[in-house]
């Protein structure tokens, strides 16, 4: 009499699925976790790293504007004479003054000097310059946006004394209007970083 053997198929039981798709949820969560915290931190550097770039190309401007900077007074659209250098908390131009270089690639009749103002205005940086020193009524402003997030700037200055002065020109008459302090100090106070300091000694004074 023959006997016939069948051999049984081992599989997974309900209890041995549902541990494993346990495991491989938890596994699976884990590394969503670590994959997004490495984006996270590559975002937040790539954002400080723009964040450093235009707080260093802001200073790189302002550094170059007040360096050029000569003792050349200008009149206003009333006819009023104007500092070379005036820092004027309570005006529209926060603090301005005449510069020299500027450009003039397309050979125009005019002045190689140029009036530079800087200004906060809802916590962003603006830079204004005009196409002439002695403006007109009708003569426009161009204004640009340098940096945001800003809630404060503060200028001193260095007169010939050695003293920081928060106003200029330091003293009043004719003879301080063409007067220029021997460096600036600018002091930023940004939303995200704190203060950030900067001395920025004048051409003539290097």
């Amino acid at each position: 009499m023959r006997h016939h053997y069948t051999e049984a198929k081992q599989g997974f039981t309900l209890l041995e699925l549902l541990v494993a798709l346990s495991i491989f949820s938890m596994l699976s969560v884990m590394a969503y976790g670590g994959l997004q915290t490495v984006i996270t931190t590559k975002q937040t550097s790539n954002k400080n790293a723009d964040r450093v770039a235009e707080i260093q190309l802001l200073m790189m401007r302002l550094s170059n504007d007040l360096r050029q900077s000569v003792s050349r007074t200008i009149r206003d659209e009333y006819g009023d004479f104007i500092p070379a250098m005036r820092s004027a908390q309570n005006s529209d131009e926060s603090t301005s003054w005449t510069r020299a270089g500027y450009r003039n690639p397309a050979q125009l009749r005019r002045s190689n000097l140029q009036r530079v103002a800087y200004q906060l205005e809802q916590k962003k940086l603006i830079r204004l310059t005009w196409p002439v020193l002695d403006r007109a009524q009708d003569t426009t402003v161009l204004k640009t946006e340098v940096l945001s997030g800003i809630d404060s700037i503060e200028w001193r200055f260095l007169n010939q004394g050695n003293e920081w002065l928060s106003d200029w020109p330091d003293s009043q008459g004719n003879a301080a209007l063409a007067a220029l302090p021997k460096a600036v100090e600018i002091t930023l106070e940004l939303a995200d970083w704190g203060k950030v300091k900067r001395l920025i000694l004048l051409a003539s004074e290097q």
